[in-house]
C-alpha cells in the first residue's frame, strides 16, 4: 500500500500537468479556457491518483502514469517545434 500511495502521489503530478498542459498548449494564448484549464489541476490531480488505485498493481500505475507523462511533455515539445503551439 505505501508504494501505491508513492505513486499516486509523487507520479500524478506530472501527468496531470503534463495533460493540462498540452491542452493548453493547443488553445490560443487568448482563449477564454485558459483560466478554468489551470483551475481544473486540482480536480485532474485527484482523479488520477486516485485512478492509481484501480490499477492492479503499483508497477501498472506508475508505467501508465509515467507514459503519459513522457505523451504529455512529448506533444508539448513537438508542438512548440512544429510552432502550432498558442503559447
Amino acid at each position: 500500500m505505501l508504494a501505491r500511495s508513492l505513486v499516486a502521489l509523487l507520479l500524478s503530478m506530472p501527468a496531470t500537468v503534463a495533460l493540462l498542459g498540452s491542452f493548453l498548449a493547443i488553445l490560443p494564448s487568448t482563449s477564454q479556457f485558459t483560466l478554468p484549464a489551470l483551475l481544473m489541476v486540482f480536480p485532474v490531480w485527484v482523479g488520477m491518483a486516485c485512478a492509481s488505485y484501480l490499477m492492479p498493481t503499483a508497477r501498472g500505475a506508475a508505467a501508465v502514469l509515467c507514459g503519459l507523462t513522457a505523451l504529455g511533455f512529448g506533444l508539448i515539445a513537438a508542438l512548440k517545434f512544429l510552432g502550432i503551439s498558442g503559447v
